[in-house]
């Protein structure tokens, strides 16, 4: 009886030992489990259909454009940004600590390679499919820099990338939320201007004057600031005639041609509409 006892007034120690034991070896488990998760390969196929691998979610991130910038922090990864394009400090919607980051360069002028390689990014996201893209992509692979590559012609074209964007920075959740309220403010508007006849829909040219040269003014055609004016009614006279070109540059003369009944003008900052306004006061525009 008294082995019994003393038996029986171990047991309580002895299961207090065991539990503590399979508590450890389950916390050690499942740090083992979350460290391989973390750590675990990204693989995706791109919007230029070229296969992406990232070891594991992104922390240090170099953007290339100004609407990429913008959804990666809209996704919550602002402080994973370390480098941006020349054009991303233009944007009134990305935060003033991501402006004054290390500027790269653009898809026009080029890239500083170095400049990039010094910041030692997981991974550099960038358009593709004009100005230098393809020397920059082809360039920053021979360093081992893994890059993502994004369009935005359409509106699918942004939900897309905006859910790549979260792969790279481990943000699903946030971007199937994002994604969700962007369709459900999008499929009233299609659906409100499918009711409109062709008669009835305006005739619009939506250009951008601030990079006027020779006469020329800069037309947005099969590109999502083009197809948004169809979204919403109306049509993009740039994109009906040139349905396989993201921008074009034309005369005045076409204008004329056109002569379109609106005239939606594009600008990044208050300071270039300002100069936008101001230019269409010369000879040619009356």
């Amino acid at each position: 009886m008294m082995i019994n006892q003393r038996g029986l007034a171990r047991t309580p120690a002895l299961v207090l030992i065991a539990i503590i034991a399979l508590s450890s070896i389950g916390a050690v488990a499942a740090m083992m489990y979350y460290q391989s998760v973390s750590a675990s390969p990204i693989l995706f196929t791109d919007m230029s259909g070229r296969s992406v691998q990232l070891n594991s979610t992104a922390k240090r991130i170099v953007v290339m454009e100004s609407y990429w910038t913008e959804i990666t922090c809209i996704l919550g990864a602002k402080d994973n940004v370390v480098g941006i394009g020349t054009y991303v400090k233009d944007s009134v919607f990305i935060p003033a600590s991501v402006k004054n980051l290390t500027v790269v360069g653009n898809m026009f002028s080029g890239v500083n390679l170095e400049t990039i390689a010094s910041l030692d990014p997981d991974v550099v996201i960038m358009d593709f499919g004009y100005g230098k893209s393809s020397d920059i992509i082809a360039s920053l692979e021979g360093l081992g820099i893994p890059v993502v590559t994004l369009k935005g012609s359409t509106f699918s074209d942004i939900t897309t990338a905006t859910q790549m964007i979260a792969k790279v920075v481990g943000a699903d959740a946030k971007a199937g939320a994002l994604v969700s309220y962007m369709n459900a403010s999008h499929a009233p508007i299609i659906s409100t201007s499918a009711n409109l006849s062709e008669a009835s829909k305006p005739m619009v040219l939506i250009c951008n004057l601030d990079v006027w040269k020779d006469g020329l003014i800069y037309c947005y055609a099969n590109s999502y600031w083009g197809q948004s004016i169809n979204y919403v009614g109306g049509v993009n006279l740039a994109l009906r005639d040139n349905p396989t070109l993201s921008y074009i540059k034309v005369n005045m003369e076409q204008v004329l041609v056109w002569n379109p009944d609106i005239l939606v003008v594009i600008g990044r900052t208050n300071s270039s509409l300002t100069t936008q306004l101001a230019s269409m006061n010369s000879s040619l525009w009356p």
